[in-house]
């Protein structure tokens, strides 16, 4: 036996563009739950994926290696930090950061040979510069996260020609190790893309 079906039957009379307007509000109706769960969803994942991506970078690196190469591939040496220099970089969640390079060896005889050289920095407007063999700055950062790129906006620097400062590194976070890669140029005029390797201080 078959039960029949209940179909609301409207007046002959009834206006043509009111039952337009009823069939419109029940087809919008069943779209809306459907529109508002699909943008909640979409906007949980951007979320998620901007708090995995700054969680991952939170915290004390210390410096592994660093290269600056020339454009035809050539290793550029910096006799300002030396090879490896010791290096810690530090990000906070509140969206400090500091970062700390030091030349190794260094000692008070670096007064006697390289303070005029310090007086004579010019700088350059996409890295800090290292002056008696160190490098330090603070301030904040905010992340590009579309482009894999961080900002350091220089509150304070050792040399003072770097302050206010916003300078762009590109980075990439592979579990406890943290590459960055920039291109500047050397005192001597040298384009190089200068590669740190870092890795989680723990």
């Amino acid at each position: 036996m078959t039960k029949s079906l209940h179909v609301m039957r409207l007046p002959v009379s009834f206006p043509l563009v009111v039952i337009r307007l009823i069939v419109a509000g029940a087809a919008l109706m069943l779209t809306i739950p459907f529109a508002s769960t699909h943008a909640q969803g979409v906007n949980t994942d951007a979320g998620t994926l901007h708090s995995s991506l700054r969680a991952q970078l939170v915290g004390s690196w210390r410096l592994v290696s660093r290269e600056s190469r020339r454009e035809n591939g050539e290793v550029e040496a910096d006799a300002g930090l030396s090879t490896l220099p010791l290096g810690v970089l530090i990000y906070d969640q509140s969206g400090h950061v500091a970062a700390q390079l030091s030349r190794r060896n260094r000692t008070v005889n670096l007064f006697n040979s390289e303070c005029s050289a310090a007086a004579e920095l010019k700088g350059t407007p996409d890295t800090a510069q290292t002056v008696l063999g160190y490098d330090a700055y603070f301030g904040t950062y905010t992340l590009n996260e579309k482009d894999g790129i961080v900002t350091h906006h220089l509150e304070a620097a050792v040399w003072p020609g770097d302050i206010g400062k916003s300078i762009d590194r590109h980075f990439t976070i592979s579990g406890d190790q943290l590459t960055i890669t920039f291109n500047t140029t050397t005192k001597d005029g040298v384009k190089v893309t200068r590669t740190l390797i870092w890795e989680r201080w723990k």
